[in-house]
Order: structure tokens, then sequence, then C-alpha cells
């Protein structure tokens, strides 16, 4: 039973950005502290030191995560990548077969406020979290709300 709440609280990560590249992690020892991982830009096996790389990661999200954290469709945010109207983000795909047609997109959270800042820019606001709110929920802050007297909820920030 212990073993288990020890082993719940690890975060644990299989896809992360680093240096803007997707990478996944293959192989990972923290006592060694190593990681080994595949660079889908670069096309190779890379070996890091998991002290940097948990210091420094981004995390990468599917374009169901994100379209969940921005309250869009995972389809119309598939629109707006393969219209052009935002920067395409990397792939993923089987490691064992690098040109197979299979692939799902990986993005990072400067492209997901990339993805917000379009919206916006498009006048599609409505229930649209605000650029903080989405910064907090990205870095999984808390973040509180309180009810105004008309019965809308606003977001309180505490001073920093």
């Amino acid at each position: 039973m212990a073993r288990k709440n020890r082993q719940g609280l690890r975060k644990k990560f299989v896809y992360f950005f680093l240096n803007g590249k997707l990478h996944k992690v293959l192989k990972l020892s923290r006592a060694k502290d190593e990681l080994i991982a595949w660079c889908y830009l670069d096309k190779k096996r890379v070996m890091y030191s998991y002290s940097q790389v948990d210091k420094n990661m981004e995390k990468a999200y599917t374009v169901i995560e994100v379209s969940k954290i921005l309250g869009r469709h995972r389809v119309t945010i598939e629109e707006y990548i393969l219209q052009g109207k935002i920067k395409q983000p990397q792939k993923m795909y089987p490691i064992s077969n690098p040109d197979s047609k299979w692939s799902k997109y990986m993005l990072s959270e400067s492209d997901i406020l990339d993805i917000h800042q379009f919206i916006i820019d498009a006048g599609h606001i409505r229930d649209l979290p605000s650029r903080s709110e989405l910064k907090a929920l990205l870095k999984h802050n808390l973040i509180l709300y309180t009810k105004t007297e008309e019965g809308k909820f606003v977001p309180v920030w505490k001073a920093e």
C-alpha cells in the first residue's frame, strides 16, 4: 500500500519540449540523473541530465488537451492549423517508422498562447479564459473566483 502511494506522487511525463524540440522519454533513471529521449525533429536518440530536463522542459499538449483548456472543439483547433491561421506545431510519429503517414500534433505552451491570441484577434472571445487564467492553467496554479452581485464569476488573483 505504501509503495502505491509513493509511486503516485511522482511527476510522470512522456512527451516534452526542450530547446523548442519535441522529445519522447525512452528511459529515465533519476538515480543516475540521466534521461534518454527521442528527438522528433532530429530523428535520433539523445541523452540528457534528468535534473536539467526537469528544470528547463515545457510540457507537450495534445490537441484534445488544448481544446479543453481553451474551451474550443478539437476540430476547430485542427482547422486553424490546417488552414494556416496559426503556425504548424511539431508532430509526433511512430519511432519505428519515421516515414509513416500517421502523425499527431503536439503543442508547446507558446503554441497554446499563440492560438489564444489568434482567437482573441479573430473576435471569438466568448467563454475564452483570459491570458492570465490561461497561464495559470498551464502552470497548474490555483485560480480563485468570486461571485459578483449580477451572478457572474470573476477571477481573483492574489497580489505578488
